[in-house]
């Protein structure tokens, strides 16, 4: 009963996450970026200097990804054709919803 609980809870995760970025919106000031962030990646700063997106887990948590290399931690951001990826891999700490996933081409590959 255990091992079927599992797996209905691993399937249920599966389909809740989500696997792709829809849109990228740039924005000029943090505050212009919504409360409800759906799907898109909104890039804050021109250049920016932040992402923020909705964890694609499900939780409902916003992920603001540090883009400026002169604060630590500090990702790596690249747009070809309408389609981000960030280098390393994006995490949630354990004490929130602990998603790892990485953002390649707009799709988002779970570690």
């Amino acid at each position: 009963m255990k091992k079927l609980i599992a797996y209905l809870r691993r399937l249920w995760l599966r389909f809740r996450r989500r696997h792709e970025i829809a849109s990228i919106v740039q924005v000029s000031s943090r505050s212009e970026v919504p409360t409800k962030l759906g799907t898109s990646l909104y890039l804050v700063g021109d250049p920016p200097k932040w992402a923020v997106l909705k964890c694609p887990c499900g939780c409902g948590d916003t992920i603001d990804v540090n883009l400026m290399k002169a604060r630590s931690p500090a990702w790596q951001l690249s747009v070809v054709n309408g389609k981000a990826s960030f280098h390393p891999s994006l995490w949630m700490p354990k004490d929130k919803c602990g998603a790892h996933f990485w953002i390649r081409n707009g799709k988002i590959t779970w570690v």
